[in-house]
């Protein structure tokens, strides 16, 4: 009888860390350093040299640096706040954490924006290194210029592979994975910025010019500022599923605002400081050119731990994300789970990677219109209504008794600020014309506040007063019940309770 019991709690822990149940503290595993380990290993991705190098088209190399850092941690200000607590609280991931602002079966909407940006990211990760390898291999005479499309491809649908083999270890192989390729990524970025700096000289990088500069100062500064504050806003999909393996919240803040937020800045300077010296971002490329084969091969080794390690995090958040899906949660392996997020990665990296990595900017600023009204949302939810309290089995009810199921499991107010809030961010900054609407007289608004943050304060002003008119008075949503402060090991509603 006792082994029995064993094997079920067991059972249930394994679903929980491994799918959308919420994970009781005594199962959080993830320490001080495999938290940093994982969100290092996260936050150093090649993608940085794209988001350094867009910034290197409006900005010089002072002024840039400062925007990216700035941007950074303003961005992972407005992600910890919305999405950290929560997870950290109930251990729960970000696709449950939404329940409360989208309704029940309205999460699905989470699930779907979750989904796409990963992809996306890990689409920008593997095709660079592919490219980064290919390049060099190229530049030292080792294949011929008509292969390095071939060799691209190879090398990155080689890259999903290993991906693939370690996230299918589960929670506790990413982990340990991410605790080394994070102090590996470390290293190898230091010289490689190091390096960079040295060898194309800090006067050449200072003296660069912005290739795309609109010459009106305050536009091109909020531009780049932009560019990283969209950009790391887009850490909210993988928030949840790391976060929810911390014991607390003081012990997962420096990790989220340190290696998610700061170094996606730091790393990019690399981007952005060879996009000035040489034209070029991509160091497999720059680093070529300036040093030669030798620090090439250095950078290619970095791009792919880099990437590596931010692909199998990515990977593993949208998992737990998919999970969320009860057929998913209970009918589809593990294995097969990964191989649903990986799928389409390896489509895009062997079939569609030129026009994808063409309309990379396009993807940035697209991220800041999806994801600022979410957290707009969230924040204002979880702390002016909620007060920091959520009814833990109602997350796990999709039937009309379920406390967020709204109108048919749809919170029909949260879509609505949301749309507001991406036109909001529309008209301030268009992300596929990059053009500014919103003048009023001859003062462009976007050039004194970033779209995201303006976006941002818009929908939460609209989400509250539909709420606060429209919702609560017609007893939606759970608001005006009683919200227990359960503590998920009391709360859990797992395979063994529900």
């Amino acid at each position: 009888m006792a082994a029995s019991a064993s094997g079920q709690e067991m059972s249930a822990a394994h679903l929980a860390v491994e799918g959308s149940w919420p994970v009781v503290p005594k199962e959080r595993n993830w320490g001080i350093v495999g938290l940093f380990g994982v969100t290092l290993s996260a936050g150093i991705a090649a993608w940085s040299y794209s988001i350094g190098g867009a910034v290197s088209w409006y900005l010089t190399a002072a002024l840039g640096t400062i925007a990216m850092i700035a941007g950074a941690l303003v961005g992972m200000y407005f992600v910890t706040l919305a999405a950290m607590p929560v997870s950290v609280k109930y251990g729960i991931d970000t696709i449950a954490a939404s329940k409360p602002q989208y309704g029940s079966r309205g999460s699905a909407f989470s699930i779907l924006v979750q989904y796409a940006s990963i992809i996306g990211w890990n689409c920008i990760l593997i095709i660079l290194f592919g490219r980064a390898t290919a390049n060099v291999l190229a530049a030292g005479g080792v294949i011929g210029e008509d292969l390095t499309s071939i060799v691209s491809i190879i090398v990155s649908l080689i890259t999903i592979a290993i991906a693939y083999v370690m996230v299918i270890g589960g929670a506790d192989s990413i982990r340990n994975n991410s605790v080394w390729i994070a102090m590996s990524v470390a290293i190898a970025g230091g010289i490689v910025l190091v390096v960079l700096i040295t060898q194309t000289g800090v006067d050449t990088i200072a003296a660069g010019q912005p290739a795309f500069a609109t010459g009106n100062l305050h536009l091109d500064y909020m531009l780049g500022f932009e560019i990283l504050v969209a950009t790391v806003l887009s850490w909210w999909p993988y928030v949840g599923g790391i976060m929810r393996m911390s014991k607390s919240v003081s012990q997962a803040l420096l990790p989220a605002m340190i290696c998610l937020g700061l170094m996606t800045g730091l790393i990019g300077l690399i981007g952005l400081y060879a996009g000035l010296a040489t034209g070029e971002p991509d160091p497999s490329i720059s680093f070529v050119q300036v040093t030669g084969l030798w620090m090439g091969l250095v950078a290619v080794v970095f791009i792919g731990l880099a990437n590596v390690g931010t692909a199998i995090v990515g990977v593993y958040a949208t998992m737990i994300g998919l999970k969320q899906i009860p057929a998913f949660q209970y009918r589809l392996s593990w294995r097969w789970t990964a191989a649903i997020a990986l799928g389409p990665v390896a489509i895009i990296a062997a079939l569609f990677s030129g026009p994808f990595m063409d309309n990379i900017l396009t993807f940035m600023y697209l991220l800041g219109v999806i994801f600022a009204p979410i957290c707009a949302v969230q924040i204002v939810d979880y702390y002016l209504f909620r007060r920091q309290r959520l009814h833990l089995p109602s997350l796990y009810d999709y039937s009309s008794r379920g406390r967020y199921y709204f109108w048919g499991g749809f919170n029909l107010v949260g879509f609505a600020a949301t749309v507001a809030g991406m036109l909001c961010y529309w008209f301030l900054l268009d992300p596929v014309t990059y053009e500014n609407r919103l003048v009023i007289g001859d003062v462009i608004v976007f050039q004194w506040t970033s779209a995201s943050i303006l976006t941002i304060v818009f929908t939460g002003a609209v989400y509250w007063l539909l709420t606060r008119f429209v919702v609560i008075p017609l007893r939606k949503g759970g608001y005006v019940e009683a919200e227990p402060v359960l503590a998920p090991a009391e709360a859990v509603p797992g395979p063994s309770n529900i």
